[in-house]
């Protein structure tokens, strides 16, 4: 029996039980339209027809069950949907069957002063009048049910009520499809993903009715990262860093038209979510990957803030953390050594630090009393060392740096190379040359180096830029040749 239900002709037998369906259902309404126009106008020549209705109503419903059957083999359909379609159409074809029969008086003739006896050569009606009633409105409620269930299969569970009143849609959602598919943000911007929070929910939204746990058509499951990557019946449905080669892509941005374009039903992904799940897929697929990441090109940002209301600029640290405040002695022991310290807002304790006079090694040393609030550090032309800078490691809060002006070399910056948070550190007129530089520029955070009238070269500053497109390096203005100067002169 597996073996005929797998075969090809019988799934081609299948796709007609979309066809087959509709004859019972018109059968079994019309047998209960004659009956009740009968009623009203007391002209119980309307029942003559009810044998012959109700036997071509079963016999379709028959054939309806038999081609569901064959068609559940296809799979890709929600089991519990599935089941409980199945059984409401095998019962409406048992229950018309059975109605024919009793109405044809196959179970015995009553004979009442409440009976309707009809005959002609061709067909005879034999049945209580009002029990015939209850019997054609128990078969119209299991064809309604039957049909509502079937129509969840093909269209999806929310397509009856899709364009219902406001009113009525809530009744039928009662806070199910349309309100958990709502977007919700963390409200951190660096902790929203751009998979996780958009692209996972926008693909669950538009594709995830075929292709859930319950579905899975085509075996494809994409309510889980296994199940994405895993793809299905034909393989991968993703080909990291080429978004055309990627079957599921090539389906959603194909000609809607075509019996492959993806969602076959339901609203169509937007020309924004095609584009950002098009840069996913070109930048590796990365789970990972947030909404302020710098890789996102200026015009998938825009998108980001005008249809998601999203903030796509990384904050920096002292933007998003509180620190303990300094004790106002600690701050006057600073000034007394030559700092000038200044709080950064009055929303939060992170300092400013500015070194006004020539530092010493204890002089940078006494900085850690309050190395977790500095954030903005300016040791310029104050005439540290490389030795100097070995406590700046602790600083663990500090974003900008200024060194400018000091003899120190590659030997110093080892010392900031680990500073997690460092986004900006001015070098100007240092000893810094190419292996500073190198050694900087892998840093997650940092954006910015200044680095003019030092030993870094242009080359090294163009190829490192190309390499992390972030980074900004700043060699100031190119020294312009003596031979190119000025103009000739006669």
């Amino acid at each position: 029996m597996n073996l005929l239900l797998q075969a090809d002709s019988t799934l081609f037998l299948g796709r007609f039980h979309s066809l087959a369906v509709h004859l019972p259902i018109g059968f079994l309404v019309l047998a209960a339209i004659f009956y009740i126009i009968s009623r009203i106008t007391r002209n119980e020549s309307l029942l003559k027809p009810l044998p012959l209705i109700l036997f071509f109503g079963a016999l379709g419903a028959i054939a309806s069950v038999l081609l569901g059957w064959f068609l559940s083999d296809e799979g890709g359909y929600p089991e519990d949907t599935l089941f409980w379609h199945q059984w409401m159409g095998i019962s409406v074809a048992i229950f018309s069957s059975v109605s024919w029969l009793w109405v044809k008086g196959v179970f015995g003739k009553k004979k009442s002063n409440d009976t309707t006896q009809t005959s002609n050569q061709n067909h005879s009606i034999i049945a209580p009048k009002g029990s015939l009633g209850w019997v054609l409105v128990v078969l119209v409620l299991l064809v309604s049910i039957t049909g509502h269930l079937g129509g969840n299969l093909t269209h999806g569970e929310d397509y009856l009520f899709a364009y219902a009143p406001e009113f009525l849609q809530e009744l039928a959602s009662s806070n199910d499809s349309e309100k958990e598919s709502r977007f919700e943000f963390p409200t951190e911007p660096d902790s929203v993903l751009l998979f996780g929070h958009i692209l996972d929910q926008v693909l669950i939204q538009k594709c995830g009715s075929c292709h859930n746990e319950e579905t899975k058509k085509g075996g494809f499951l994409l309510t889980t990262h296994e199940g994405l990557l895993a793809g299905g019946e034909n393989g991968e449905v993703f080909q990291s860093g080429s978004p055309m080669s990627s079957e599921l892509f090539k389906r959603i941005s194909m000609d809607p038209s075509s019996r492959k374009f993806m969602p076959p039903k339901g609203p169509q992904m937007s020309y924004s979510e095609t584009m950002l799940l098009k840069f996913w897929i070109q930048e590796g697929m990365p789970f990972d990957m947030k909404v302020t990441d710098e890789r996102i090109p200026e015009e998938l940002k825009l998108i980001l803030q005008s249809e998601y209301k999203l903030v796509t600029e990384r904050k920096p640290i002292y933007e998003k953390v509180q620190v303990d405040p300094v004790s106002s002695e600690e701050l006057q022991k600073l000034r007394n050594l030559g700092f000038r310290v200044m709080p950064l807002s009055e929303e939060n304790n992170f300092l400013e630090v500015v070194a006004q006079d020539s530092m010493t090694a204890e002089k940078i040393n006494a900085l850690l009393s309050v190395k977790s609030q500095i954030t903005w550090l300016d040791l310029s032309n104050s005439g540290i060392k490389d030795e100097w800078l070995t406590p700046l490691s602790e600083f663990v809060m500090l974003t900008r740096l200024n060194l400018n002006d000091n003899s120190i070399s590659d030997l110093g910056l080892a010392q900031v190379q680990g500073l997690e948070y460092l986004e900006a550190i001015l070098l100007h007129s240092t000893q810094v040359s190419d292996v500073g530089i190198k050694m900087l520029s892998i840093q997650k955070n940092l954006q910015r180096i200044y680095v003019w009238n030092t030993k870094v070269t242009q080359e090294i500053g163009d190829s490192l830029q190309k390499e992390n497109t972030k980074l900004q390096i700043d060699l100031g203005i190119k020294e312009v040749k003596k031979e190119d100067k000025g103009l000739k002169s006669d």
